[in-house]
C-alpha cells in the first residue's frame, strides 16, 4: 500500500536471471513503500535477494517487471544515461565498508559529492562542516579516514550520503563492521536523519539491533518480501531465521 507522502514505492517488482526452464527468480513480485520520515528494515537470510532488490532502487540493475518510483521520479523508466544524475541527486549511498577515500580528509570526502554535483568553494565547505557537526564529528574533519575509528568512519560516509540533500537513504549492512556500541551509535544516527531530517531510510542487515529503528521489519526470503512487524517476537531477541520461521506460519 503507498501514497502521495511515499519517497519509495517498488510495485510488483521481479527479477529473473537467465530464461527458460533455467531461469531462477529472485525476486518475485516484490512490492514495499518508504514515506518521509519513515525508517524500514529490511532482513533475511544470504542469497535472499536483498542486494539484486538494492541494486534495482538504486537503479543500477533493471527488474524484468514491475517498477520503482523515489520521490515521484520512475527510475525504472529512465534511460540509463539519465540513472546517475537520480542516483546524484535523489538517493544516498551509505555501504558496510564505508568507501572512503584515504588520501582525503573526513571533509574532503563528503565534499567530493557535493563538487560532483556543481557545488563548490565556500559553499561546499560549510555544507560539509555542517554535516560532520550534525553527526558528531565536529574538530574531526581534517581527520583521514586512517585516523577515524570505524564508528567515526561510518558518521563521514552517512555525511557524505546526506551531502546533496537526497529524498532516499540506502544502507547496506551499515553497522555490519562496527563493535556493538559503534553500531548502536550508527542505529540511532539513522534513525535521526529518518525523524529529524524527513528522510526515507531503507536499511538492509542482519544486525538485530537495528529493529529498535524500524517504523516498519520486512522479511525477504526466496525473492518474496513479507511485512513482519507485528508477528511476535520480530522485535524481540529472536535471530533471523527464527524471525523467518515466525513470519512463515503467520
Amino acid at each position: 500500500m503507498s501514497n502521495q507522502t511515499d519517497i519509495l514505492r517498488v510495485e510488483h517488482v521481479t527479477k529473473l536471471y537467465g530464461t527458460g526452464e533455467h531461469a531462477v527468480k529472485a525476486l518475485d513480485s516484490v512490492e514495499l513503500h518508504v514515506g518521509s520520515g519513515q525508517a524500514v528494515v529490511i532482513m533475511g537470510p544470504s542469497g535472499a535477494g536483498k542486494t539484486t532488490l538494492l541494486s534495482i532502487i538504486g537503479g543500477l540493475l533493471s527488474p524484468t517487471s514491475g517498477s520503482v518510483c523515489i520521490d515521484g521520479i520512475d527510475v525504472t523508466a529512465l534511460a540509463e544515461k539519465d540513472r546517475p544524475r537520480l542516483r546524484r541527486e535523489k538517493i544516498g549511498f551509505v555501504f558496510q565498508s564505508f568507501n572512503l577515500l584515504e588520501a582525503l580528509s573526513a571533509r574532503e570526502n563528503v565534499e567530493l559529492v557535493l563538487r560532483r554535483a556543481g557545488v563548490r568553494g565556500r559553499t561546499s565547505r560549510q555544507r560539509a562542516e555542517a554535516l560532520l557537526t550534525l553527526l558528531g564529528l565536529e574538530g574531526r574533519s581534517r581527520h583521514r579516514p586512517k585516523q577515524l575509528s570505524g564508528g567515526e568512519k561510518q558518521r563521514v560516509a552517512i555525511a557524505r550520503a546526506l551531502a546533496n540533500n537526497p529524498a532516499l537513504i540506502l544502507a547496506d549492512e551499515p553497522t555490519a563492521s562496527l563493535d556493538s556500541k559503534r553500531g548502536s551509535e550508527i542505529v540511532g544516527l539513522l534513525r535521526m536523519v529518518a525523524k529529524e531530517l524527513g528522510k526515507g531510510v531503507l536499511i538492509v542487515s542482519h544486525d538485530l539491533r537495528v529493529r529498535e529503528v524500524a517504523d516498519r521489519i520486512l522479511w525477504l526470503e526466496d525473492g518474496r518480501i513479507r511485512d513482519i512487524s507485528d508477528e511476535p517476537g520480530a522485535r524481540g531477541v529472536e535471530e533471523p531465521w527464527e524471525l523467518g520461521r515466525l513470519s512463515s506460519q503467520a
